[in-house]
């Protein structure tokens, strides 16, 4: 038949997120201006027929015709009511598939030219396989799909006789996307029809026995006094499915990805590796779940391998020492000996430097000078008044609270491994029952 001969014109209604199928009765909330005129249009006509047809972006208000998908389906207005606002309410049933051709008017509603489509007629026995492998796969879906009137309808799919009318009338029950959708409207003879809706429905049907299949192995799981932990148990079915452990949280990747780039000793780095897992078995309400990620998170800090260059010249020490402090010639004189002794020999354990005087006198600021000069990055911390040998060591990492101790968290501040740290007013350091710092200082 000529294609031209059967060209119509028709007031088009534009839905979202869904496509109607021929013989197949959809109700429609039209709010947008251009479709309720549309549609009012088409009520005054005898045939009050419009053309429905799916937006290729569901975000835009006022598509046009480039904006819509270029086959949609004509369809009849069975009934229409009001809302108070304006809404129009209408229940629309679709009669064929129709190809778009041309815009006739664009105000006040979109009117285009259309022809209508026909699938081959076709009766091999490839459709008559699939048509039958179809409805075999049909009867399981009222036990995975909790639907009103979905026991009616797979009943009647077992006696229906034309395979395409069969194929939108299952695609109209899928939970579907409109791109899989549009395609099976956009199908251009029944057996491509047949096999996108086979691989539709049993995907579909693989999807529904996997959740019932997730939600029995977390309700079996679930007692009657931890409804609470419902959705995190379907979680962990979920993710036992994936291969992706159990209680892995969003958390647990980024932690991997900061592990897998940090330059961790091996030792450091076994150890860690280690404690991820853990944490990974442990459920987030656990106290035990914010210990270990704080802990994690502590050691990804520091500067296991970052540490300054030294810059140990001893003339620019003795001028640096020069230009920040007048007088104390023999403490200027100690540290250079000091820094002298470590430039011929790194790796020697040298002592500590103590710094003695009253407040003052340039204690703190020979340290800021002594950094300066090797090119390292200085930190400092008070010990006065410091009881618990515990502010040194850091706490046990079990206790609620509990913080790395200040040495740990000077070096994580200087961001290398080799700062400059004074440890100042160590003279007021106290001692109780809880333990004597200054025995902890001689580690």
């Amino acid at each position: 038949m000529n294609n031209e001969a059967i060209a119509v014109k028709l007031p088009v209604v534009p839905i979202k997120r869904t496509v109607l199928f021929p013989g197949i009765m959809m109700p429609l909330t039209v709010g947008r201006e251009r479709s309720i005129a549309a549609v009012e249009a088409a009520m005054k006509t005898e045939e009050k027929t419009i053309l429905v047809v799916a937006q290729r972006d569901p975000l835009m208000e006022e598509p046009w015709l480039e904006d819509l998908y270029t086959i949609g389906t004509k369809a009849v207005v069975k009934q229409i009511g009001r809302s108070d606002e304006g809404t129009i309410h209408a229940l629309v049933q679709g009669l064929e598939r129709v190809a778009l051709l041309k815009v006739e008017q664009a105000e006040p509603f979109l009117l285009v030219q259309v022809r209508r489509l026909d699938h081959p007629t076709d009766q091999g026995t490839e459709v008559q396989a699939l048509h039958r492998a179809i409805q075999d796969l049909v009867t399981d879906l009222p036990r995975l799909i909790q639907a009103p009137g979905i026991q009616e309808a797979a009943a009647a799919f077992s006696s229906e006789d034309n395979p395409v009318a069969l194929a939108y009338r299952v695609a109209s029950l899928l939970n579907l996307t409109v791109q899989d959708e549009q395609k099976l409207l956009e199908s251009s003879s029944t057996i491509e029809l047949l096999r996108s809706l086979y691989g539709s429905l049993s995907k579909e049907i693989q999807i529904l026995q996997l959740r019932d299949k997730i939600t029995s192995e977390a309700q079996a799981k679930i007692g009657k006094t931890q409804r609470e932990y419902i959705l995190r148990e379907q979680l962990k079915a979920i993710q036992q499915e994936l291969g992706e452990g159990e209680g892995e949280e969003n958390e647990i990747p980024d932690l991997k990805k900061k592990i897998q780039d940090a330059d961790l000793p091996s030792h450091v780095r076994k150890e860690v590796e280690r404690e991820l897992a853990r944490l990974g078995k442990v459920p987030p309400t656990s106290p035990d779940h914010q210990v270990l990620r704080t802990y994690l998170e502590l050691v990804l800090e520091l500067p296991w391998k970052k540490a300054s260059e030294d810059r140990l010249e001893l003339s620019t020490v003795r001028q640096v020492l020069e230009g920040d402090h007048y007088g104390i010639k023999e403490v200027k004189e100690r540290i250079v000996e000091h820094l002298a002794v470590l430039k011929l020999n790194p790796t020697a354990k040298a002592p500590i430097l103590c710094l003695v005087g009253p407040p003052g006198v340039g204690k703190t600021s020979l340290g800021q000078s002594i950094a300066r000069a090797m090119g390292r990055t200085f930190e400092r911390f008070s010990l006065g008044g410091v009881h618990d040998e515990a502010e040194l060591r850091g706490h046990r990492r079990t206790y609620v609270g509990a913080l790395p101790g200040h040495i740990i968290q000077a070096i994580r501040r200087a961001g290398a491994n080799n700062p400059v740290l004074m440890l100042d007013e160590v003279d007021k350091m106290g001692r109780d029952f809880r333990g004597d710092p200054a025995s902890a200082l001689l580690e």
